[in-house]
């Protein structure tokens, strides 16, 4: 069944959508192959459309089934309709595939379908795994890179499987972080990875990629799918330098007291010099002032009155008042 062009246009409104409302509990389903797996969804609020829709290998989307619960309606895909089955409610939506094969890995996510968007929920790897998952014949390396944006990075992934041949012998990055679900890199569909084989029985895989973000930190693991049989490495750690704190040695350490000893004595200095100045200021004023003060006293002076006869009349005269008596004999 082909998928319709609402359910393109619905599905470009990812970006937006919120994830409040779907929750998938499982970021990483690991089961063993040729198992059945369950993939559980709930949603909120309920909802009578529903949808899951895979991410694949090769980073493709492809829709696996769509729901309707007030019809009881479910359409599978060509490749799942066989061998998968849905229980779904109105708050439900839970996936299972039954006898689990290799083309089954990737990322699961959930949908939930409205007028005007669809919501999803975070995504759920569905990993399988074989007799032995982790295995000593497959050797990573690095261990662990510290990088800074823009510097490329090559890992190394080499399996030793001396019964099957390179034909046989497939890779798969997957990359783990904190604030996602798993995410997968196919190693035979992307041409920055060189697989080549050895005379010794060793088949080797690089992976190449510049590190944009601080988003490509995390843990790369190798999966190795040997004849039917998935081995994975330790994997390898990525650190992004340019959020990773400096350590500071004792040189630093020390340089950085004396520093801050030198600047706490130069403002003691800058402090007592700023007082000493005031003081001396505040004394030359009070001086100026006492004694232009004196200089003004000094200068009043009482005026000696006269006096002026003429005649019968006598006038007394002084600064402040003039005063004139008769006599009268």
């Amino acid at each position: 069944m082909k998928m319709s062009f609402v359910n393109v246009f619905l599905l470009c409104s990812l970006c937006a959508a919120k994830l409040s409302e779907v929750s998938q509990p499982e970021s990483l389903k690991t089961v063993k192959i040729g198992d059945s797996a369950t993939i559980k969804c709930f949603i909120k609020s309920a909802s009578t459309k529903t949808v899951w829709y895979k991410v694949t290998t090769g980073r493709k989307l492809q829709l696996v089934v769509k729901t309707n619960s007030q019809y009881n309606v479910r359409e599978f895909s060509d490749e799942f309709v066989n061998r998968s089955s849905v229980k779904f409610d109105m708050t439900n939506n839970h996936l299972t595939i039954n006898k689990t094969s290799w083309e089954d890995v990737g990322t699961y996510f959930c949908g939930v379908l409205h007028i005007s968007d669809v919501q999803f929920g975070s995504g759920t790897f569905l990993m399988l795994t074989g007799a032995k998952t982790i295995s000593d014949s497959v050797v990573q390396q690095p261990e662990s890179k510290s990088v800074r944006s823009g510097d490329s990075v090559t890992l190394s992934c080499s399996v030793h499987s001396a019964q099957c041949t390179a034909e046989l012998t497939s890779f798969m990055w997957l990359k783990n972080s904190d604030h996602s679900a798993p995410e997968m890199i196919y190693c035979s569909d992307n041409k920055n990875n060189i697989s080549q084989r050895t005379d010794r029985g060793r088949t080797t895989c690089e992976y190449n990629f510049v590190v944009r973000s601080r988003d490509d930190a995390g843990v790369y693991y190798c999966a190795v799918n040997a004849c039917g049989q998935i081995l994975l490495g330790n994997g390898t750690t990525i650190n992004n330098a340019d959020t990773e704190s400096i350590p500071l040695s004792p040189t630093v350490i020390a340089l950085m007291l004396l520093n801050m000893v030198l600047g706490s004595v130069m403002l003691l200095l800058v402090v007592t010099f700023c007082k000493t100045r005031m003081k001396k200021s505040a004394g030359t004023g009070d001086a100026v002032i006492y004694t232009s003060v004196g200089l003004a006293h000094s200068s009043i002076r009482p005026r000696q009155p006269t006096v002026k006869a003429n005649g019968d009349n006598i006038k007394v005269s002084s600064g402040e008042y003039d005063q004139a008596m008769t006599n009268h004999g």
